[in-house]
C-alpha cells in the first residue's frame, strides 16, 4: 500500500504553474461623476435607492458555505484568485503532490494566498491543532509525531523555492519552482495508516494576511483596520479596483481608520477595537460586490465623489449645518415609513468567530420588543450574515446598529440653495421644518448633487439636490450590551437566547468486568423553554482537545476510565429544536474516584463467648474495597486509634465478622480500599470483660519502666521505648537549625522498623497449658508536628487541615511468642517467634519480643509500658480405690501442678484406733501411710483429691 495507490491515485506529475488567475476589472469614469455622489453601502445600494430604500443588507447566503470552503484543500485546474486581510483560517489550492522514497512519502504544495502575507500563526491538520518544533516536524498530537513536516513561505515576490523540496522531489520540484508572489504550505507526509486512516488530510493554517497602508503613520504592515483593508482594496492594481493615490480622499479614511481603532468596553470586562476586519475574497465576485461585503465589517459605506473614493464607518457625528425653510427653494418630498412587508424587528446572521477556529456560526441575534410591538408583536427576522467579523460582541453591534438605523425610516428629497454645497454623503444635517414638526432633527446625507432650478423670475440658479434620512446618536450607542442587549423585555421567550447551562459535575466508582473504575458524571440542565438537547465536551485541564461526551436530550452523561487525582474541564451547551446553540458553560473537576477514603464503618460491635469476642459490622460500599483493620488499646476511655495496636491486620472482603481474643478495652476499624487509604474516620466499641475462669497469675514479666532487654532499631527515651532514628545528631547535614522537627527526632529519619527482645525467659517449671495475656500501651509521637515540614502531598494526611494525628495508623506495636518444652537453663529449642494473640499455650518456658513499626519517618511508636502475664486455671486431681500396702505408699500426679493448694484423703475399711499420715507433700505429689491403733503400718484402701494450678 502506498500513498500513490490509496490517496492520489497515480497522480506523479508536478505542477509547475498551477495557479489561474481570474480577474474583472472595476473601472469608474471620473468625469462622469465629476459633480455627483456613487455610493456603495453595506445595503448595495445606491443613488436614489439608498434614500428611498430602508438599507436592506446583503444576506450573503453562500457565506456558511464560502467559510466552510476556506479550510478545504481544492484540487481544480483553474481558480479564481484570492486575497486576504486581518487573521482567519485557511487551506488552499493542491497545486503539487509528489509520492517519493517508494511512495512512503508525500509532498504536498498548498497554494493559500496569492500575494504576500504577514505571518502563518498556527497549523491544523483535519481541523486539529498541531505543534512544530524548528524544523517544522509536528510534535503534537502524538499520533503525527515524525509523520508529518510542515513548512510555510510568505509569498514574497522573488522568493526562493523551497531548498528541503527541491533535494527531496525525484525531478519534479527544482529551484525554479519559486512561487513568487503566492504565499504556499509545504507539507511533507510519511505514510502511516493509522495516522491518516480517510486518506489525505486537510492542512490548513491561521495566517495574517496582506499588509496594507496606514496614511496616518506613512507606513505598510499588518493591520486588520476595515478601512485600511478597503483602502488597500481600492488602490490595488492585481486584483484590486486600481484606484491612483490621488483617487483616495484620506482625511476620510483616517477619519474612519481612527474610528474603527476606538476601544469599546466588553461585557466581560476588557476592550476591544469597535471594528476589525478578518477574511478572504476571490477575483470571480466583481469588485462592487466585494466592496459591498467588505462594509459589512464597519456598517459603512464607500462613496465616489469628486473624484475621490471616501468612506463612513458606522460611527455618530455631529451635524454639520442646520437646514431650514428658508434654505428649501423647491418642494420637499417625504416618505414616513416603508411597507410592513420589507420591515424587520430582529436582526440575525452568521459570522466566523475566532473561538470556532473561524468555522461559521450563529452570533446571538439582536431583538428589540419595542420594535416588536410596534410591528403587532410579529416578531420579523433579517439575515445579516457579517463575512468579516470574528467577535461576537462586534457582531451584536454591527447588527445592533442595522436594526435601529433601519427603524430610521423617515426619509427626504430636498432641493436646497448652496448652503448645502459643503456638505458630503454620510454628513449629519439638522433640519428646521416647523409644519413637519422638526426642530433640529438629525438627518442623514444619503445622496447629493448638483442641479439647475429656476429663480422667481425664470433665470436658472444653482442648487442641491438632497436625499437625507433621519438619523439618531441611540443608533450607534454601545454600552457593554453583549448580555444586556440579548436580554430585551419581550413577551415570549427568545428561541435564540437559550441561557447558560446549568451543570453539576461529580464522579463515582463503577464497576466494570469486575473492576472499579472511576467514572465523570455530568448533569446539565437548561430553564430555556427551546432547549432540545446539550452537547457536553470534557478533557483534562492539561489537554487542548476536548472530548465529546455526545449529543443527546438526556440530562446525564458520563466519560468512564477518568484518571484519579487530575482536574478535567467539562463544558456544555443546549441546542434547541431550531438547530442554534448556547454559548458554552463551563465546569471543573478534580476526581476523587478512587482517591477517596472509604467510607466510615458503621453498626461496629462486640459480643463476648467463653474467652473469644465476636466483632460484626455493616459492610461499607465502596466498590474498591480492599479488607478492614482492626486495631485495640487496653484503655476503656481515651483511648483513640494511633494510640492502639493491630488486633486483626486484615480482614479481607466481603467479611463482616471476626473472632478475637476477648480482651478488656477498646476495639477499632477502618475500612481499606485497594490503595491502601483509610476510612478518615475509626469507629469503635469497647468490651469490659470479667476473668475469664478461674485463673491463678503465675508470673508477670514487667519490661517497663527500664526497658532492659536487647534492643535493634530501637531506643530507650525516658521511660519509654520507641524507635530508634537512622542517623545521630551529629551525623545531621546543614546548620544546627536546619533539621525538621524536635531535636531527638533525627531531622525526621526515624527506622521504619525496630524490636526489643524482653530481658528474661518465663519458665513455668514443666511443660503444662498457660493462659497468656499481655498489656501494651502506646502512643504516637510525630516529632514534625509543623504543618510546613509534613512530607508528603497537602492531602495525604487524615482529618482536618494538618491532618488529626489521633486518627492516624500508621505506627504499630506487635507483640510476639516463641515456647519450648525443654528446659530453659539447659539448651532449649525455642519455636521462631510469631504473632502473639491471648490464648492457651502449653509449654515449659516462654519468650517475647516487640514489633515496632512506621510508615512515617517522622513519628514512631512510644511504648510507656508493656507487660506480659502467665495465669494457669485451677487443676483438680483425683484417684480412687488405692491400695497403700503396709507401708508408705507413694502417690505421683499424672501432670505436676505449679502450685499445690491441699490435699484431701477419704479411707474406705479404717478399724477403731486406724490414723493416716501425709508426708513429702509436693506438686507432683505425696506420701500416705496408714497406722492401727498399735501404730503399726497397715493396708488400707483410699480416695484422694488434690487441688492446686
Amino acid at each position: 500500500m502506498s500513498w500513490v495507490s490509496s490517496f492520489i491515485g497515480g497522480v506523479k506529475e508536478a505542477v509547475k504553474d498551477p495557479v489561474t488567475v481570474v480577474t474583472t476589472a472595476f473601472y469608474i469614469a471620473t468625469g462622469q461623476y465629476a459633480m455627483a455622489a456613487l455610493t456603495i453601502t453595506a445595503a448595495g445600494a445606491s443613488n436614489a435607492l439608498a434614500a428611498n430604500a430602508a438599507q436592506d443588507l446583503p444576506s450573503y447566503t453562500d457565506f456558511a458555505s464560502e467559510v466552510t470552503g476556506r479550510t478545504q484543500m481544492i484540487k481544480q485546474p483553474t481558480q479564481p484568485r484570492r486575497f486576504f486581510y486581518g487573521k482567519t483560517r485557511v487551506s488552499g489550492l493542491l497545486v503539487h503532490a509528489e509520492s517519493t522514497n517508494n511512495d512512503k512519502k508525500l509532498h504536498l504544495i498548498i497554494a493559500v494566498a496569492t500575494h504576500e502575507i504577514n505571518s502563518f500563526q498556527q497549523f491544523y491538520i483535519n481541523d486539529e491543532a498541531v505543534t512544530l518544533d524548528g524544523s517544522g516536524n509536528v510534535t503534537a498530537p502524538k499520533r503525527y509525531k515524525n509523520k508529518v513536516r510542515i513548512k510555510s513561505h510568505l509569498g514574497a515576490a522573488g522568493q526562493s523555492a523551497d531548498s528541503d523540496l527541491v533535494s527531496e522531489s525525484e525531478a519534479s520540484w527544482t529551484n525554479n519552482h519559486k512561487l513568487s508572489g503566492i504565499a504556499y504550505i509545504y507539507a511533507r507526509l510519511d505514510y502511516d495508516i493509522d495516522a491518516f486512516p480517510n486518506g489525505i488530510p486537510t492542512i490548513s493554517a491561521l495566517i495574517e494576511g496582506k499588509k496594507v497602508y496606514d496614511p496616518r503613520t506613512s507606513t505598510t504592515a499588518f493591520s486588520a483596520n476595515p478601512a485600511l483593508c478597503i483602502r488597500d482594496y481600492l488602490t490595488e492594481t492585481t486584483y484590486g479596483v486600481g484606484a491612483s493615490a490621488s483617487e483616495i480622499n484620506d482625511t476620510a479614511f483616517t477619519a474612519a481608520a481612527n474610528a474603527c481603532d476606538e476601544n469599546v468596553t466588553l461585557a466581560g470586562g476588557g476592550t476591544e477595537n469597535r471594528y476589525e476586519f478578518h477574511g478572504t475574497m476571490q477575483t470571480s465576485n466583481a469588485p462592487k460586490k466585494i466592496l459591498e461585503e467588505m462594509v459589512t465589517s464597519c456598517g459603512g459605506f464607500i462613496s465616489y465623489v469628486n473624484g475621490k473614493f471616501s468612506i463612513k464607518v458606522a460611527e455618530y457625528d455631529a451635524p454639520i449645518i442646520t437646514l431650514t425653510e428658508d434654505n428649501i427653494i423647491d418642494q420637499i418630498s417625504m416618505q414616513t415609513r416603508r411597507s410592513k412587508r420589507d420591515n424587520f424587528n430582529a436582526v440575525k446572521g452568521v459570522f466566523a468567530p475566532s473561538s470556532t477556529n473561524y468555522i461559521a456560526a450563529d452570533y446571538p441575534a439582536i431583538t428589540s420588543s419595542t420594535f416588536e410591538t410596534e410591528d403587532g408583536s410579529a416578531r420579523r427576522f433579517l439575515n445579516y450574515n457579517l463575512p468579516y467579523t470574528t467577535s461576537s460582541s462586534m457582531a451584536q453591534r454591527l447588527a445592533k446598529i442595522a436594526l435601529f438605523r433601519n427603524r430610521q425610516q423617515v426619509t427626504l428629497q430636498l432641493v436646497c440653495d448652496m448652503t448645502a454645497f459643503n456638505l458630503s454623503v454620510g454628513d449629519n444635517v439638522s433640519v428646521t421644518i416647523s409644519r413637519f414638526g422638526f426642530s433640529q432633527k438629525v438627518f442623514q446625507v444619503i445622496e447629493w448633487n448638483l442641479t439647475v432650478k429656476s429663480d422667481e423670475n425664470g433665470g436658472p440658479i444653482q442648487a442641491i439636490n438632497l436625499f437625507l434620512r433621519e438619523n439618531n446618536s441611540t443608533v450607534y450607542d454601545w454600552d457593554a450590551e453583549e448580555v444586556d442587549f440579548l436580554q430585551d423585555n419581550t413577551i415570549l421567550p427568545n428561541p435564540f437566547d437559550l441561557g447558560e447551562v446549568g451543570i453539576v459535575v461529580s464522579d463515582e466508582l463503577q464497576t466494570f468486568n469486575q473492576k472499579a473504575v472511576s467514572v465523570l458524571l455530568v448533569d446539565v440542565s437548561s430553564g430555556s423553554t427551546y432547549a432540545n438537547q446539550f452537547e457536553v465536551q470534557a478533557k483534562k485541564s492539561t489537554d487542548s482537545t476536548y472530548i465529546s461526551l455526545g449529543v443527546s436530550s438526556s440530562t446525564r452523561f458520563e466519560l468512564v476510565d477518568v484518571e484519579d487525582g487530575i482536574t478535567y474541564d467539562v463544558r456544555a451547551r443546549v441546542i434547541s429544536s431550531l438547530g442554534n446553540a448556547s454559548e458554552y458553560s463551563t465546569a471543573q473537576h478534580e476526581i476523587v474516584g478512587k482517591t477517596a477514603p472509604p467510607e466510615t464503618v458503621t453498626d461496629f460491635s462486640v459480643n463476648i463467648v467463653g474467652n473469644q469476642a465476636q466483632l460484626s459490622w455493616s459492610p461499607v460500599g465502596d466498590l474498591d474495597l480492599s479488607h478492614y483493620r482492626i486495631r485495640h488499646s487496653i484503655l476503656t476511655t481515651g483511648a483513640t486509634y494511633a494510640n492502639a495496636t493491630d488486633l486483626i491486620a486484615k480482614v479481607s472482603r466481603p467479611a463482616n465478622t471476626a473472632i478475637a481474643p476477648a480482651v478488656t478495652g477498646t476495639y477499632f476499624i477502618k475500612a481499606v480500599d485497594k490503595l491502601g487509604l483509610e476510612s478518615a474516620t475509626a469507629t469503635s466499641t469497647i468490651a469490659i470483660i470479667d476473668a475469664v475462669g478461674e485463673f491463678n497469675s503465675v508470673v508477670t514479666s514487667n519490661q517497663h519502666t527500664a526497658f532492659a532487654g536487647a534492643k535493634s532499631g530501637t531506643a530507650t527515651v525516658g521511660n519509654t521505648l520507641l524507635l530508634d532514628t537512622s542517623i545521630n545528631f551529629d551525623s545531621a547535614t546543614g546548620n544546627f537549625d536546619d533539621g525538621k522537627g524536635l531535636f531527638d527526632g533525627g531531622s525526621g529519619n526515624v527506622n521504619a522498623s525496630g524490636t526489643y527482645d524482653f530481658d528474661s525467659v518465663i519458665d513455668v517449671g514443666s511443660v503444662v497449658t498457660s493462659r497468656v495475656t499481655s498489656s501494651v500501651t502506646v502512643t504516637r509521637t510525630d516529632y514534625v508536628g509543623l504543618f510546613d515540614d509534613a512530607t508528603g502531598n497537602f492531602d495525604a494526611r487524615l482529618g482536618d487541615f494538618d491532618g488529626d494525628p489521633q486518627a492516624f495508623g500508621d505506627t504499630n506495636v506487635e507483640l510476639q511468642i516463641a515456647t519450648t518444652e525443654d528446659d530453659p537453663t539447659g539448651s532449649p529449642t525455642f519455636t521462631a517467634f510469631r504473632k502473639f494473640v491471648v490464648g492457651n499455650y502449653k509449654a515449659r518456658a516462654f519468650k517475647f519480643r516487640a514489633i515496632l513499626t512506621s510508615e512515617d519517618t517522622e513519628a514512631t511508636p512510644v511504648v510507656s509500658a508493656l507487660s506480659v502475664t502467665v495465669d494457669m486455671p485451677d487443676r483438680l486431681i483425683s484417684e480412687a480405690d488405692v491400695v497403700s500396702g503396709a507401708g508408705a505408699k507413694v502417690i505421683s500426679f499424672p501432670t505436676p501442678l505449679k502450685v499445690l493448694q491441699g490435699v484431701g484423703v477419704a479411707a474406705q475399711n479404717l478399724q477403731s484406733g486406724d490414723y493416716y499420715a501425709i508426708t513429702s507433700k509436693t506438686a507432683s505429689g505425696f506420701t500416705i501411710t496408714f497406722y492401727n491403733s498399735s501404730d503399726a503400718a497397715v493396708d488400707r484402701t483410699f480416695d484422694y483429691v488434690a487441688k492446686g494450678y
